[in-house]
C-alpha cells in the first residue's frame, strides 16, 4: 500500500517505518528533520511539522491509508503534536478521499472496570495526565470523524523484540498487561492496518 506516516523519527514510528518497508509498502513520512531518515528505497521524505495543515495535506495526498507514531515532548510540556496533529490528520484525509488511519496512545484513554477511563481514577499518576489528555484529544478527533480508525492503547512501551505474541482486548487493557515491546506495537499496528478487526474502536495491548 501507499502509506503515509508521521512520527517517523520516534520510537514506535521507527519501526513501523522499517517493517513497513520490509513488507513491501511504499512510504510519505514527514519530519522535521529529514537528516534523522536515512534514505532507502520506497520512502519519500517530506520536510515540515504536523501541526502545520499545508505540510500535514501534501503528505496525506496520493496515500492510501495514514499511521501515527507520533509521541510527546515531554511529561512535563507534552506539546500539541498528539492532539492538534492528530486533527490536522483528520482534516486532511477527509480533504484527500483516505479513510483509515491508525495510531498509538496511552493505556489511560482505555475504560476502567470501575467505570470511566482509566486516566479519571484516582489511582492514575498526576504525572502522566498531561500526555493522556492530549492522547484523549487525538481519539475525540478520530472518533468524530467518519474514517475507518484504530486507536492502539498500551502501558509501558520498552525496547525489546518482535515476538507476535501479545494479547489485546476492544476499549480495556488486558489484565496486568501493562507492559509491551516497541517491536510489538509496531507489529500489531501493521497487522491491524489490513485485518481491520478493530475498526472505529481503542484496543488495548500488552502481553
Amino acid at each position: 500500500m501507499r502509506l503515509s506516516l508521521f512520527g517517523a523519527t520516534g520510537r514506535v514510528g521507527g519501526r513501523l517505518l522499517e517493517y513497513a518497508l520490509a513488507e513491501g509498502h511504499t512510504v510519505r513520512a514527514l519530519v522535521r528533520d529529514p537528516a534523522k531518515l536515512a534514505p532507502r528505497a520506497g520512502l519519500t521524505v517530506l520536510q515540515g511539522d504536523v501541526l502545520d495543515p499545508a505540510a500535514v495535506s501534501a503528505t496525506i495526498a496520493g496515500t492510501e491509508a495514514v499511521l501515527s507514531g507520533l509521541g510527546g515532548a515531554g511529561l512535563q510540556d507534552p506539546g500539541e503534536a498528539q492532539s492538534q496533529g492528530m486533527r490536522n490528520i483528520v482534516a486532511a484525509m477527509a480533504a484527500h478521499g483516505v479513510t483509515r488511519v491508525l495510531g498509538v496512545a496511552g493505556g489511560g484513554i482505555l475504560d476502567s472496570p470501575h467505570g470511566g477511563l482509566r486516566h479519571d481514577q484516582p489511582t492514575f499518576p498526576a504525572v502522566f495526565k498531561g500526555v493522556s489528555d492530549r492522547h484523549k484529544q487525538a481519539w475525540r478527533a478520530m472518533a468524530a470523524s467518519d474514517l475507518e480508525w484504530t486507536m492502539v492503547c498500551t502501558g509501558d512501551i520498552l525496547p525489546g523484540e518482535r515476538t507476535g505474541i501479545y494479547r489485546w482486548l476492544d476499549d480495556q487493557l488486558p489484565e496486568g498487561g501493562n507492559r509491551i515491546s516497541v517491536e510489538d506495537v509496531a507489529h500489531f499496528l501493521l497487522d491491524e492496518l489490513t485485518a481491520r478487526r478493530h475498526v472505529r474502536r481503542r484496543v488495548g495491548l500488552g502481553y
